[in-house]
C-alpha cells in the first residue's frame, strides 16, 4: 500500500542527509565534544559546523544558539530561564490564547505562583495587537508569541510585537516560538526583533530529539538544569552530536532552497484550497489563505473527525485532527486554537490538519481529495 504523509506540523521525514549525519557521528565521531583528545576534537568539530550552520540559517552568531532536546525544552528554557532571572524586575507574563502547550502550561506554571498573565486574543483571524499595547506594562518581564500557530498556520507579527515594545520604552523580553516558522516563513533574528526564538529540528526533516534556542547576546537567562559548562552553562550535559549534525545537515539544505521550497509549498497548498472547493463544496475552510504555506485546516460538518482520520489512515493517508502534543494522554480534547479563533464547536469537532512538505505532490492531494469526496457521499 503506497502511503501519503501530510502530517508534517507534527513531524517531517527524516532527510537523506541528516539520516547520514547522524550514522557517520555514531559510527565514527563518538568522542565527548568536551573531551581533550582527537576523537573529542573530532566530535566537538562538528558541534560547532552545525551550531554555525543553524546561526546562519536564523541571522545570528553561532555564540547565540544553545541546543536544546526540541521545542519543548527551548521553550521551557526561554520561560523558566526568563522569569527567574527577571522576578526581581516585575511578575508578569504577556502571551496569546492560542500559543504551543509547551509555552501555555510553562507560563501557567509561573501564574501558580501568583504571577499575572495577560492573554492576547484573536479577533477576526488576527491576534489583537491592541490588547497586546495595553497589556504590557512595567511589571512585564516577558512577551511569548509563536511565529506560526501549528493548527491554523496563522503568521504573527512578531517585528510590529517588537516596536511595540520599544515604542513603549519596555524591557521585557520577547520571546518567539518559531518550531513551525523556521524554514517555512523567512526570517532574521536581528529583524524580527526577538530576544529568544525556538526552533526543532524534526520539523525541517531532522530528527526528534533535538532543537535551539537562540539567546541574543547580553540577554540574562537562567539555566534550567546543572552539571558541566556545556551550551555556555545554560544546557549543562553531554551534547548528542549525532542528532545536532543530523540538525544542520537538514538544516544545510533547507536553507540552501528556501525560497524555492515555501513556493512549493505554496503551490501545494493552493492547488490542496481549490481542490477542497471545488471538488467537496461541503468543506468549510478554518485557515486563512495567506498564511504559512505549510499549513491548511479545514472541517467537514457533520462528520466526527477521529473516525475519518482512522478511516483515511487504513488507507495509506496520513493527517492529523488535532495537533500532536494533544493526542498522547488518550483523552479526546478540543482544539483549543480552533476555539480561540471563534470557530464553534460543530466545526471544531470536525476540523483537520493537512500540512505539507516538499517531499509532497499534487498527485498525492487528489488522491486524499478523492477519498474526502467519497467519505461526505
Amino acid at each position: 500500500m503506497t502511503e501519503i504523509y501530510f502530517d508534517n506540523a507534527a513531524t517531517t521525514k527524516p532527510c537523506d542527509e541528516a539520516a547520514d549525519a547522524a550514522t557517520r557521528l555514531i559510527k565514527y565521531s563518538y568522542g565527548n565534544p568536551s573531551s581533550p583528545h582527537k576523537l573529542g576534537a573530532d566530535a566537538k568539530a562538528e558541534l560547532e559546523s552545525a551550531r554555525a550552520i543553524i546561526a546562519n540559517a536564523m541571522g545570528a552568531d553561532a555564540d547565540e544558539i544553545i541546543f536544546t532536546s526540541g521545542g519543548t525544552e527551548a521553550n521551557n528554557l526561554a520561560i523558566f530561564g526568563t522569569c527567574s532571572a527577571r522576578a526581581d524586575a516585575g511578575r508578569k507574563i504577556v502571551t496569546t490564547t492560542v500559543e504551543h502547550a509547551s509555552v501555555t502550561k510553562t507560563i501557567r506554571n509561573w501564574k501558580r505562583q501568583g504571577w499575572q498573565v495577560e492573554y492576547a486574543p484573536i479577533r477576526g483571524g488576527e491576534l489583537d495587537l491592541e490588547f497586546l499595547v495595553n497589556a504590557v506594562d512595567e511589571q512585564t518581564v516577558l512577551v511569548s508569541v509563536m511565529m506560526v500557530n501549528n493548527e491554523v498556520g496563522s503568521v504573527f507579527p512578531l517585528r510590529k510585537i517588537r516596536d511595540i515594545l520599544d515604542a513603549k520604552g519596555s524591557t521585557a523580553l520577547l520571546h518567539c516560538d518559531a518550531v513551525q516558522g523556521f524554514g517555512k516563513v523567512p526570517f532574521n533574528a536581528q529583524e524580527l526583533g526577538a530576544d529568544l526564538i525556538s526552533v526543532s529540528a524534526h520539523k525541517i526533516h531532522g530528527i526528534k530529539g533535538c532543537g535551539a534556542l537562540y539567546v541574543k547576546r547580553d540577554t540574562n537567562l537562567h539555566a534550567l538544569q546543572f552539571g558541566g559548562y556545556q551550551e555556555n552553562g545554560l544546557r549543562s550535559g553531554t551534547e548528542s552530536t549525532p542528532l545536532i549534525a543530523a540538525f544542520g545537515a537538514a538544516a544545510k539544505v533547507t536553507f540552501a532552497n528556501l525560497q524555492e521550497n515555501i513556493s512549493y509549498l505554496e503551490r501545494l497548498r493552493d492547488y490542496f484550497i481549490g481542490a477542497l472547493t471545488e471538488r467537496v463544496p461541503e468543506a468549510v475552510l478554518n485557515s486563512d489563505k495567506n498564511g504559512a504555506p505549510h499549513i491548511v485546516n479545514f472541517s467537514l460538518p457533520g462528520f466526527n473527525s477521529d473516525e475519518i482520520v482512522q478511516v483515511l489512515s487504513d488507507k495509506g493517508i496520513y493527517l492529523s485532527n488535532k495537533a500532536a502534543c494533544k493526542s498522547t494522554s488518550g483523552k479526546r480534547r478540543s482544539p483549543h486554537a480552533l476555539e480561540a479563533y471563534g470557530i464553534g464547536d460543530a466545526l471544531v469537532w470536525s476540523a483537520f490538519r493537512v500540512s505539507f512538505s516538499k517531499y509532497n505532490t499534487t498527485s498525492e492531494i487528489d488522491a486524499l481529495i478523492t477519498e474526502l469526496k467519497q467519505i461526505t457521499k
